[in-house]
């Protein structure tokens, strides 16, 4: 676990940048590979690539500030500007596909073809991008637990030591009352969960046989993809605020009813 891996003058390269970079770069490789096999122009693959970016980073902040109002009201500059934490990438992914779906649209292109083209690019970039939270220790672990698989960030930008994160602390006096709080609080390993699951989702993606441009590969993607998120927050220190649920499981359940309706009007969709 290396937060940051070097400095240059004033210049703090962290790990999660460079392991989102190499998601980005990697899933952009891969979706070109798509388009091109697929008869696709690449020029637009890449106007694709730019509004992700775009997307990705405005997105996952403003869903972080969404997640984490109560640390903006106090130090709104210092979250919004100064943060090296401060992202969650399924914000991210929403406003990534607002934009590209405009971008689509002025294409021309059908925008179920290049949904289903893409699928693979936004697993992949998903499976290595939120590894960058097990590098940096950002805090999006999950709650203690004992789990043998269980991981502790001493040294993250979010330590599990319990001297310095009394949130922790709490949680784990109410998950196991009467047992002294360690020193360095074990923790469920949540990234890993959510790259595991994508993985496996990325393989039935690139592997299976799709019918492309029905649509079905990108609705299979949105409901894997839904179903993982919204069970995974379960075991994850996000605050229940919204109908009960967190602001992650509410957008979870969005893709899900997303890619349910596009799965279930793909032959009203391909005869029009």
């Amino acid at each position: 676990m290396h937060p940051i891996l070097f400095e240059i003058g004033s210049l703090r390269i962290g790990s999660y940048g460079v392991q989102l970079a190499l998601a980005f770069l990697l899933g952009f490789l891969l979706v070109n590979r798509e388009f091109k096999k697929n008869g696709c122009d690449v020029d637009l693959a890449w106007d694709l690539h730019f509004l992700a970016i775009l997307g990705g980073m405005v997105g996952s902040r403003i869903m972080y500030v969404l997640e984490n109002f109560s640390d903006f009201l106090a130090d709104p500059l210092g979250v919004l500007i100064f943060s090296t934490t401060g992202f969650s990438v399924l914000g991210g992914y929403v406003m990534a596909f607002g934009l590209c779906i405009w971008r689509v649209k002025k294409s021309g292109e059908p925008f179920f073809k290049l949904a289903d083209i893409y699928a693979p690019g936004l697993a992949l970039g998903y499976t290595l991008g939120i590894l960058g939270c097990i590098w940096s220790g950002d805090g999006c672990y999950g709650i203690p637990t004992k789990v043998p698989w269980a991981m502790t960030f001493p040294n993250g930008i979010v330590p599990t030591l319990s001297a310095k994160n009394q949130m922790l602390v709490a949680e784990f006096q109410k998950l196991f009352p009467g047992e002294a709080v360690p020193v360095d609080i074990p923790v469920h390993p949540t990234p890993l969960y959510e790259s595991s699951l994508t993985f496996v989702l990325l393989m039935i993606l690139l592997f299976a046989k799709w019918p492309i441009g029905k649509g079905h590969r990108f609705a299979f993607f949105l409901t894997w993809f839904g179903i993982s998120r919204f069970f995974v927050e379960y075991i994850r220190l996000n605050p229940f605020d919204c109908f009960g649920m967190t602001s992650s499981q509410c957008l979870g359940i969005c893709f899900i009813i997303a890619g349910i309706i596009i799965f279930a009007t793909s032959g009203k969709r391909l005869k029009s």
